[in-house]
């Protein structure tokens, strides 16, 4: 089946959010998995591009099945984001072109380069022969999934602690796992066991193509659950990559999974955000080790009281 791509690119104006902003608008008319572009994350050293240039435009990019409603669907994006720039000043461009059947894998190919996520770990598509330097840990993600590549600050800050924070034998809990990238940093960090927990049933089957193609052990898991269900266990370590409105919500939840020396990584946080979730964290009996920023977002470290 051929495919329409609809490339937007687009100008943040300085708003931290304006990729996941136009995810959003894309998700709202049907377009389901995207590739994001950001021209400031740097590919890893070595890494051959194979004819491609470095990126110099913010763009989101999905694709839509040629099947007689494609254009419908383009419509809608474009109504949406007349929206969002009235909303936000988000000023948008819109670009397609035709996919044949043939070109469908070489089209995703062209989106997902090689980078780093710490001085430590690279995450790599299948298909580009990468050896790692001395020391350096890498996990390879398949293009055909709809997965986060792990260039979004948060996620990198969360990789970050996670590598800093896992001891050998550590188990943890991922909340809202998505890729499961964080569930196979923390298994390379040392990690005994893991648990990831999702409510959306493609990332949950994401994950776990994501595991096994990592080959992390049998005692690290993807469930399609909410972390209340789960919460008859205490875990060594809770990672939480979500919205900040989120975790405070989820904070009540996570303080009945942890024991007296657990540690939990909160990220997908906003900077102007993390006095909220910083008072959240007393009310529920957590206190501060720790935080970082990278750009707007914020990675918070805390421990049961």
């Amino acid at each position: 089946m051929p495919w329409l791509e609809i490339c937007v690119t687009y100008d943040p104006q300085g708003n931290p959010l304006a990729d996941e902003l136009l995810a959003d608008d894309f998700s709202a008319v049907g377009i389901a998995s995207v590739s994001v572009t950001l021209p400031d994350v740097e590919p890893v050293e070595g890494w051959d591009p194979g004819g491609y240039s470095q990126d110099t435009d913010y763009s989101v990019t999905g694709y839509v099945a040629v099947d007689g409603d494609e254009y419908e669907v383009l419509e809608a994006l474009k109504r949406r984001l007349v929206t969002l720039h009235e909303r936000s000043g988000i000023t948008t461009t819109i670009t397609t072109s035709d996919i044949p059947d043939t070109d469908w894998n070489e089209s995703w190919k062209a989106n997902f380069k090689p980078v780093h996520l710490t001085d430590t770990f690279v995450v790599k598509p299948t298909w580009e022969a990468y050896t790692p330097a001395l020391g350096e840990k890498v996990i390879a993600i398949d293009p055909g999934m709809a997965f986060g590549t792990g260039t979004h600050p948060t996620t990198r800050l969360c990789v970050e602690m996670i590598e800093k924070y896992t001891k050998s034998g550590t188990s943890v809990l991922d909340v809202g796992t998505g890729s499961g990238i964080l569930l196979v940093a923390a298994s390379l960090s040392g990690a005994q066991e893991g648990l990831g927990v999702d409510n959306d049933p493609v990332a949950v089957d994401t994950a776990r193509d994501n595991l096994a193609l990592n080959k992390v052990s049998d005692s690290f898991s993807v469930s399609c659950a909410d972390l209340i269900s789960q919460a008859g266990k205490a875990y060594d370590l809770v990672v939480a990559n979500i919205l900040a409105e989120v975790v405070v919500a989820l904070l009540g939840d996570i303080h009945r999974v942890v024991h007296d020396e657990s540690l939990i990584i909160l990220s997908g946080i906003l900077v102007e955000r993390g006095p909220m979730v910083e008072a959240r964290l007393a009310e529920t009996g957590f206190a501060l080790v720790e935080q970082q920023i990278e750009d707007s977002w914020l990675v918070m470290v805390a421990k049961k009281k």
